[in-house]
């Protein structure tokens, strides 16, 4: 099994990472450029729309993983909304999109994709009535997409985050005693074509994800999060992804009382301040590893201490942040 998987880690690495250098270059030749503007963290145009290579690598493993395991039926509702997905955020990376749209189609896929869950999948264990249960499902699973996507702003963050959350449920899963092939296969193919695709989006990227790659991401990574929840492990699936979760919450909750648009590209987040106090990318990455390698414990050790699992993890992201934002303020009364 661990030789299956490692295989299948280096499969996905290696079909996105030629994947991505030939979708770089038809970008480039094609100057699918983002150029670099007041709310941008990088100074010279990058290719914007490598998400592809990571998506079409991901769509094909899924398929050729569910017609061998004669699943495909069942979760033919979660390709399909992978599909639109990828539609959807191209035209958007391409044109723009009204904001409502893309509300709509992620909602509706949110809404797809929790047809191929159990029945009896619920996240309060049956605490609440099933309409609510599931209602909470779907509005934050397209909202976690959207975070993703708010969150994808300096080289490297998400790819990272995706590898740390998938590597995370995957042990998770391995020490709960939880049998879901699927979402074991999944974690896998997010974690290869990750890493994959890091080769050329790590500081200084050559290629950034686009929305065609960042918020299918999001998708599959709430997937398998919620594939954990259900089984009866929510606090490990909030402890995961705590890092996006504290920096894109407080940072549209203060975007909010301002009466900002929300919505709109901006340089607000922890991350983007400390990045652009420190000159470097990798420096703010590499603290964001260091916090989600402890994340990842402590969902193990939440599988049967979740207060204890939970309280670590609180102590850490408020580090993190507070780390973040000394390197802004420090930047701020630096005198020029």
């Amino acid at each position: 099994r661990a030789m299956f998987n490692t295989l299948l880690i280096l499969i996905s690495f290696a079909v996105t990472l030629g994947l991505t250098i030939l979708v770089r270059r038809v970008l480039i030749h094609r100057a699918v450029l983002d150029r670099p503007n007041e709310r941008s963290s990088h100074t010279v145009p990058t290719p914007r729309g490598g998400g592809w290579a990571v998506v079409l690598t991901l769509i094909a493993g899924i398929i050729i993983a569910t017609i061998t395991t004669k699943t495909f039926a069942t979760y033919a509702p979660l390709i399909a909304s992978i599909v639109i997905l990828v539609a959807v955020s191209w035209l958007d990376d391409i044109r723009g999109m009204h904001p409502l749209i893309r509300l709509v189609a992620h909602i509706g896929a949110a809404l797809l994709g929790s047809m191929v869950l159990p029945e009896h999948a619920t996240l309060f264990n049956g605490a609440l009535p099933f309409m609510i249960d599931r209602t909470i499902i779907i509005l934050g699973w397209a909202w976690f997409m959207n975070a993703y996507n708010f969150m994808d702003g300096i080289d490297g963050i998400s790819g990272v985050e995706t590898v740390s959350i998938a590597t995370g449920v995957c042990l998770v899963m391995t020490v709960a005693g939880i049998n879901n092939p699927f979402g074991e296969i999944l974690t896998l193919l997010l974690t290869g074509a990750s890493l994959g695709f890091l080769c050329l989006n790590w500081y200084p990227a050559k290629i950034f994800l686009g929305d065609v790659g960042s918020v299918p991401l999001g998708y599959l990574t709430g997937f398998i999060l919620i594939v954990l929840a259900t089984h009866g492990f929510l606090i490990p699936a909030l402890i995961l992804p705590m890092y996006y979760l504290a920096d894109s919450g407080i940072t549209i909750t203060k975007r909010a009382l301002r009466g900002e648009k929300i919505w709109q590209a901006h340089r607000q987040h922890f991350y983007q301040r400390a990045a652009a106090a420190i000159g470097r990318h990798d420096r703010v990455v590499h603290g964001i590893i260091a916090a989600n390698i402890v994340f990842i414990a402590a969902g193990m050790v939440a599988v049967g201490h979740p207060i204890i699992g939970a309280a670590i993890v609180i102590g850490v992201v408020a580090a993190l942040l507070w780390w973040m934002n000394k390197q802004d303020q420090a930047a701020r009364n630096t005198p020029v």
